[in-house]
């Protein structure tokens, strides 16, 4: 009895100064209408290309009901906010560019219908300043062109069919978690247009292995409106989820099912992966096993995220298994389902921001707490979402919001304790990044040029260490393929390349004491001109993307250089250190060769070492190299190290002058 019915294709579009009952109305004028195929945003049409503003969304269509089934018309999201009409019947609206909904339309439907969407998307106001709107990295962000606006219909719009009970939301999670056996809790909410009795069954079938299928099954009795459902159940013989450089993302292709007199009313179905994920002093646990998150901050993969499809989820992440990443934070905003679902099979874990801007007004604490809920509700059952983070101040955003009022801190805390009560299974971080000052979450660092660079060593020592327990900001920009001089553009992605290795080999040193995790800004540029990004705004690899392969890498060995330029007759010391994040217990042994040499190409020092790795160790100093610099020019320190067969060079230069 379970049906759908695609309302994408073509759409009218008029835009409007103010919204009224005109433009649902008989009376609507037949002119100044454009056609776009949805989903779509309006500015990918050259007639709006600049604008913000109110838009009237116009679609005709067919349909024949039957009795005794409840329809339901699903909007997947619209940005920002917008209200919605079937046959001069007013449904309601919502507001917030990422919520899906649903409305009840059984007693709008005729022969031949017509439904009209009233969506604004503002922009700027005559003052310049941006209106109070959830966007997060959509909203004035320097990420983004100038004129640039979301507006539109940029997730599907359909008919749902159901019998005479349907589930409106449904989440799964892992409460206990020992080896092959786990608790799952079920809780679902379960709609009735009448009294009824029917079977609720919930089926986990391996989806990307062979292994046992499971199935519970349950007896619910339904009042006529919504139904809440809690269960608790344990399952032996499972496999848990991991991060694709732990082991495999086992999925399971769950079904949660409603059937009366051996009819389905209604079904849901995700890809689950039974895991947990923990914070221990910022420290991640996976399944209860240290892991060190090595990973970038993500943004949108192109401007309009309507036209952004698997294919292109599946190129970044080969970039990203790649470089070795085991973590994105989905930086400022939420993405397409069909991103979170790519995530899910390749094994990468997800920090996923909430779009609050720094310094947001809290006019309407009710409709944020509503998008707080729609977030959690869009992507609780996905197992690569591990953590969730309501304010982010890590780094650009940081520099602009200045001092954070008391009154904003503690609205926000009351977001995080909100949906800490939701999902009590992840991390909630209240203010991400806020002032290094304070030591309650995650710090971002944007101390990029070589003159302030150094000041970053002062948190790696004493107290202060506790601000680099996960670091999910640092960086550095470099020109794009808008700079037309070649010279100019490898030389500056070469220091961007110098400052993130600066950084990566700090906090890999301080592996476990006390760094749990790492997240550069950024992975993939949007536009062509200076950015923070390692992968081009056409998904290309830019110089500075090997660096983060090498730094990445689970064999790693560094050095740690005390300073960029040094003085004829200094005394250069270093450490050489390795750090191994592999997990298994055999593992081969590794050949560490280390070489100095002096501005005229001969050898003043070296040393070579045969290491045991151990699983998932803490970074070790393998030791030091003592020379005293007496020739004016570059000199080249070169590590090597044959992993796995493949020999691998770490190339450091030391300037003496």
């Amino acid at each position: 009895m379970i049906g759908k019915m695609d309302l994408d294709g073509t759409w009218e579009l008029h835009p409007v100064a103010e919204f009224s009952s005109l433009w649902w109305s008989e009376e609507a004028p037949d002119e100044g209408w454009v056609q776009q195929e949805m989903p779509g945003q309006w500015q990918e049409l050259d007639s709006f290309s600049r604008y913000a503003g109110k838009m009237v969304y116009r679609r005709n269509f067919s349909f024949v009901p039957e009795k005794d089934r409840i329809y339901r018309l699903a909007i997947g999201g619209v940005f920002y906010k917008y209200r919605v009409y079937l046959n001069n019947y007013a449904l309601g609206g919502r507001e917030g560019y990422f919520c899906p909904t649903t409305f009840n339309i059984t007693p709008y439907l005729r022969a031949e219908n017509q439904l009209i969407l009233e969506v604004e998307s503002p922009g700027k106001n005559a003052d310049g300043t941006t209106p109070p709107v959830l966007t997060g990295i959509f909203a004035d962000h320097p990420n983004f062109p100038e004129g640039f606006n979301p507006g539109g219909l940029w997730r599907p719009v359909c008919i749902l069919s159901s019998g005479s009970a349907y589930i409106e939301r449904w989440h799964l999670r892992t409460e206990e978690l020992d080896g092959d056996e786990a608790v799952l809790k079920l809780q679902t909410e379960v709609y009735a247009a009448r009294e009824l009795e029917l079977m609720v069954q919930l089926q986990l079938t391996p989806n990307n292995f062979d292994g046992q299928s499971f199935r519970q099954e349950f007896v619910l009795k339904l009042e006529k409106g919504t139904n809440p459902l809690q269960k608790s159940f344990r399952l032996q013989g499972i496999r848990p989820w991991q991060t694709w450089d732990r082991g495999r993302p086992y999925l399971y292709r769950t079904t949660l099912t409603l059937k009366a007199a051996d009819q389905t009313w209604d079904e849901k179905e995700c890809r689950f992966g039974i895991r947990t994920f923990t914070f221990d002093n910022f420290i991640p646990c996976l399944n209860g096993r240290r892991l060190l998150v090595k990973g970038s901050n993500y943004l949108p993969s192109a401007l309009y995220l309507s036209k952004v499809g698997p294919e292109d989820y599946q190129a970044e992440i080969a970039l990203l298994q790649k470089s070795h990443q085991n973590m994105v934070r989905c930086y400022q905003h939420l993405e397409k389902a069909e991103f979170y679902q790519a995530m899910d099979e390749a094994g990468i874990l997800v920090w996923q921001d909430f779009p609050i801007p720094a310094g947001y007004s809290f006019t309407n604490l009710t409709g944020i707490l509503q998008q707080v809920e729609e977030m959690f509700n869009l992507l609780s059952n996905h197992p690569s979402v591990a953590i969730w983070a309501l304010s982010n101040h890590s780094g650009y955003e940081g520099e602009q919001s200045g001092r954070l009022g008391i009154d904003f801190r503690q609205q926000v805390k009351k977001l995080a304790q909100h949906l800490n009560e939701l999902d009590p299974s992840r991390p909630v971080i209240p203010l991400s990044g806020w002032r290094p000052g304070q030591a309650v979450a995650d710090t971002g660092f944007n101390l990029q040029y070589p003159e302030e660079i150094f000041k970053f060593n002062q948190y790696r020592r004493g107290f202060r260490q506790r601000y680099i327990r996960f670091v999910s900001w640092f960086g550095r920009t470099a020109l794009g393929s808008a700079e037309p001089d070649a010279e100019a553009r490898a030389r500056s992605q070469r220091q961007q390349a110098e400052t993130l290795r600066f950084y990566i080999d700090r906090l890999r040193f301080h592996k476990y004491k006390p760094t749990g995790g790492m997240l550069f800004f950024c992975f993939r540029a949007l536009t062509p001109g200076l950015s923070w990004s390692v992968v081009d705004e056409w998904g290309e690899p830019r110089d500075s993307f090997a660096t983060v392969v090498l730094c990445y890498r689970p064999v790693y060995v560094f050095a740690l250089l005390p300073q960029e330029q040094y003085r004829i007759g200094t005394l250069f010391q270093t450490p050489i250190c390795f750090s191994n994040d592999r997990a298994q217990e055999a593992q081969t042994a590794v050949l560490v060769k280390a070489r100095l040499t002096d501005p005229r190409g001969q050898l003043v020092w070296k040393e070579q070492w045969e290491l045991k790795p151990k699983p998932d160790e803490e970074t070790r100093i393998l030791g030091e190299v003592s020379v005293m610099l007496m020739v004016k020019g570059t000199y080249r320190l070169n590590l090597s190290w044959v992993d796995q067969g493949e020999t691998i060079e770490n190339l450091y230069q030391i300037t003496a002058g």
